[in-house]
């Protein structure tokens, strides 16, 4: 175990074979150890060959990074290892962090400071937020109300650090439209952006926050996850309880009305039924829960059979109802659409498959159709050329995935670059994918770990290997 700090030593990374000792002011980077058995298995596919770390290389762990350098035995070509991100999509006010404005089509890299090694990327309305493995936290994009944290309400069109008391170091982040939240090392949080009336910031005298705010309550030093979504907020905890705050609308706060709720609450439904909350996910008008033992939990709006309920689901639902038709499936996690329309959601499984369900408007089911959905229908796997899938993301008319390969899958709509495939140049409108396609332009020698996606661009954490010279 190498997640929870404690001192382990790690063999066979080098072939000196020295061992690499990692310590608890070194926890912040256990990711990248977990993951570097995942570079190794991934070059070692490209080609059926050995993936050898060179002599004196391995693992090589410093204050600010962690980097790694392999050599490819059969063409002895020696790779050094990052781990970065790329964006892509409409950059009007700056959420590519390219320092530009343009639309690009296709995958880039934000400027980020050197020597960043990003563990998370998150996409909100109009802006983009970078976590780094040494806790850092930068944001790009529209500043208006002040969701990028950054102390005011400009727009920012590079990555900008966010500055949090103490010092605090971040461990989660989730962005919504208008307001984003963080989770530090010590599982507290800290909220900032658009709090409008509805108290979606939990903290009932401010407007706005244009810096983060830390909020407290019974779920101090037990936050599990975080997710925001269009003015309400979802967090759940290590010991299986879900919360919910801000606009009460479609009854997507869970809590059985349409009301607001100014403070973080706690969803009764789940504690007063012995569910324990294993995954929580906030979209524009409807959310949903993974329990512990895999089952899923609706609630909002369910226009075009976004939750998923099947041809009896009523138009919203204000209480968390399980989808019978997945009772059987072990999901992992899932992804609720952030467009104001169309809404859908997207069903991750233990085993790799995605189910879809919802309004499939521009093909953004994946299901190789414009048709709507009231129950999870699954996409084929030879959709994502038959590779496990582990994470997906729900835009608000496109979708993504990513698969245990590193490859990225994108599809829906395509307009404004949002699909990351450069033949969506020049068919602002016409352009979709009614199946999931392979982003190609993101290099042979990164993989994909991570992905997430806004309304208007996408972005993926990827493990980039470069040839050293």
């Amino acid at each position: 175990m190498i997640g929870d700090g404690t001192k382990i030593n790690r063999r066979k990374m080098s072939s000196t074979k020295k061992s690499v000792e990692i310590t608890k002011r070194y926890r912040a980077h256990a990711l990248h150890l977990r993951i570097a058995g995942e570079i190794r298995e991934f070059l070692t596919r490209e080609d059926n060959s050995r993936v050898l770390p060179g002599k004196g290389d391995g693992v090589k762990v410093g204050k600010k990074s962690v980097s790694f350098h392999f050599i490819d035995t059969t063409t002895f070509t020696r790779y050094s290892i990052e781990m970065t991100a790329f964006v892509w999509g409409f950059g009007k006010l700056g959420q590519l962090g390219n320092g530009e404005t343009g639309t690009v089509h296709t995958p880039i890299t934000p400027k980020l400071p050197p020597n960043m090694e990003v563990s998370d990327v998150q996409c909100g309305g109009y802006f983009t937020a970078v976590l780094t493995t040494d806790g850092r936290l930068f944001t790009f994009g529209c500043g208006k109300y002040g969701r990028l944290g950054t102390g005011n309400e400009a727009d920012q069109k590079q990555p900008v650090e966010i500055r949090f008391l103490d010092g605090d170091k971040i461990e989660k982040v989730s962005c919504g439209i208008w307001h984003a939240a963080a989770v530090t090392t010590k599982k507290e949080l800290y909220v900032w952006g658009y709090n409008k009336s509805h108290g979606v910031l939990g903290h009932k005298s401010i407007q706005s926050a244009t810096q983060p705010c830390k909020l407290r309550g019974s779920f101090n030093n037990k936050i599990a996850g975080i997710s925001c979504g269009n003015n309400f907020t979802l967090l759940w905890t290590d010991d299986g309880e879900g919360y919910s705050w801000g606009c009460g609308r479609h009854g997507v706060l869970g809590h059985g009305n349409n009301e607001d709720k100014i403070e973080p609450t706690i969803i009764s439904y789940f504690k007063d039924n012995g569910i324990k909350v294993q995954f929580m996910n906030a979209g524009f008008a409807h959310g949903g829960v993974v329990s512990e033992n895999g089952h899923v939990y609706m609630f909002g709006r369910n226009d075009e059979g976004a939750l998923g309920l099947g041809k009896d689901g009523t138009n919203s639902v204000n209480s968390p109802k399980i989808v019978e038709s997945l009772t059987d499936k072990n999901v992992k996690e899932l992804s609720c659409s952030v467009g104001e329309k169309h809404g859908h959601t997207l069903f991750l499984f233990h085993n790799g498959l995605v189910y879809a369900c919802g309004d499939g408007y521009k093909g953004k089911l994946g299901l190789g159709d414009q048709e709507s959905r009231v129950s999870p229908e699954q996409i084929h796997e030879n959709c994502f050329n038959n590779e496990q899938v582990i994470h997906v993301s729900a835009g608000g008319i496109h979708s993504s995935a990513v698969s245990s390969d590193g490859h990225v899958f994108t599809w829906g709509c395509g307009s404004d670059g949002r699909l990351g495939h450069p033949e969506g140049k020049g068919h602002r409108y016409l352009f979709r994918s009614d199946i999931p396609k392979l982003v190609e332009d993101i290099n042979k020698h990164d993989k994909a770990v991570k992905i997430s996606c806004s309304y208007y661009h996408t972005a993926t954490v990827v493990i980039r290997g470069e040839s050293c010279k």
